[in-house]
């Protein structure tokens, strides 16, 4: 059983945790953080209750049937020490992938994030009972939390004693990996905001990602959490541009081509501040995640169909068709079929870079490029693309009955 309770290291630690930081403020992160290292009841005190946290819980059933706002003179939670406790100070930007390291963390004395342990907003976890290596110096839960909740409760700042009591009960420090920053004024505010940026990379990025498409996102993103778009909307929004794209390589020009381009970049972009603006806002959701990869699907196919187009003669018309549906079926597997298909040093590796986006730059400028030195070599940047695109879902098929068989055998 795991509870948590927020509570105010000091006294500018109230104005602090209803600052926001790229879009929700800290009290709402730190709570979100909570709930995602599987908190199941999450304590706050009712003076952190303004209208961005209820904005917050408007849009977050779970987190909202999860809080237990504290008054003045509320009696400690029935099941006190039988609970383990994550201690979190409201005023600082604590990631969940912190809490889960300590979560990790052998059971028995209390742990400290080792970040935290000399500060006065120190991030701890209580376990439920003495130490079992220590029988005969148990550390005192009967101080947890009698002496500290009540003060707790009522919002009144426990920082500089929860910090002492940590150090007599010999609270064991643990570093841990992920966005930690105890904000005490505006420029913690920044490192908050920059540690933030830092967790919007995905482990998929491809070298266009890291270098052009989330340095451009970034910018758009930053602008976007200050507004009431959601994910969704941005979504949309590069599906217009995507469909831009897809125009340019219809019948195109050498201008129109190279246009083209340009407007693919831009929809990466714009796609990639979607997802970017959804975690940082906490908007994560299936529907999402189906309307993002439908929307590079359609853009993917299209642009594949238009470069057929551009060749000319139901024959390249063919082929671009070919191509779209490659391309169509290459998602379908990527999406939905098993990771292990992709494992390996060899075929897997193989298989990880054929569905790289930057393959896809380079076939895309080289289509612009034979459409610049003449209207004919088209017809073999379509050839080139219709046979590329089935590599990746050939390749998983063929994966897949190997490793079939190798079950078998």
């Amino acid at each position: 059983m795991l509870r948590a309770l927020l509570y105010l290291p000091d006294d500018a630690a109230e104005r602090l945790a209803a600052t926001p930081v790229a879009g929700r403020t800290l009290a709402v992160r730190v709570m979100v953080a909570a709930l995602r290292a599987g908190a199941s009841r999450i304590a706050v005190p009712a003076v952190l209750r303004d209208a961005a946290v209820d904005r917050a819980l408007h849009r977050m059933p779970e987190l909202s049937s999860a809080l237990e706002w504290l008054d003045a003179g509320q009696p400690v939670p029935a099941d006190g020490p039988a609970a383990r406790w994550l201690l979190l100070p409201a005023s600082a930007l604590i990631h969940a992938t912190v809490l889960e390291d300590l979560l990790a963390a052998p059971a028995g004395r209390p742990v400290v994030l080792a970040e935290s342990a000399d500060g006065l907003a120190p991030v701890a976890l209580l376990p439920t009972g003495p130490p079992a290596d220590s029988p005969a110096a148990p550390w005192p839960t009967t101080l947890w939390p009698t002496t500290l909740w009540k003060d707790a409760a009522a919002g009144r700042p426990i920082g500089l004693a929860l910090s002492h009591w940590l150090r007599e009960t010999g609270a064991v420090p643990r570093a841990a990996a992920g966005p930690y920053v105890d904000v005490r004024d505006a420029t913690d505010l920044r490192r908050a905001e920059s540690a933030l940026d830092a967790t919007l990379s995905i482990p998929a990025d491809s070298g266009m990602d890291r270098y052009l498409h989330r340095r451009g996102s970034r910018w758009i993103t930053r602008l976007l959490v200050r507004t009431d778009l959601t994910p969704n909307h941005v979504s949309l929004a590069s599906l217009a541009i995507g469909l831009g794209a897809i125009w340019c390589f219809w019948h195109a020009t050498p201008t129109s081509a190279f246009v083209g381009v340009v407007l693919y970049a831009l929809a990466c972009i714009v796609d990639h501040a979607d997802g970017e603006l959804a975690r940082l806002t906490f908007q994560e959701s299936r529907f999402g995640a189906s309307l993002d990869w439908t929307i590079d699907t359609i853009i993917h196919a299209g642009i594949v169909l238009g470069i057929g187009v551009t060749a000319g003669g139901p024959v390249m018309l063919t082929v671009g068709l070919v191509g779209a549906a490659g391309v169509t079926l290459s998602a379908l597997f990527a999406r939905y079929l098993p990771h292990e298909i992709e494992i390996g040093p060899t075929v897997g590796g193989v298989l990880r870079n054929i569905a790289n986006r930057d393959l896809f730059y380079l076939l895309l400028l080289g289509a612009a490029t034979l459409r610049l030195l003449t209207h004919g070599a088209v017809g073999v940047a379509a050839v080139v693309v219709a046979v590329g695109s089935q590599a990746y879902w050939v390749g998983c098929l063929a994966r897949i009955r190997r490793l079939g068989r190798g079950r078998t055998a």
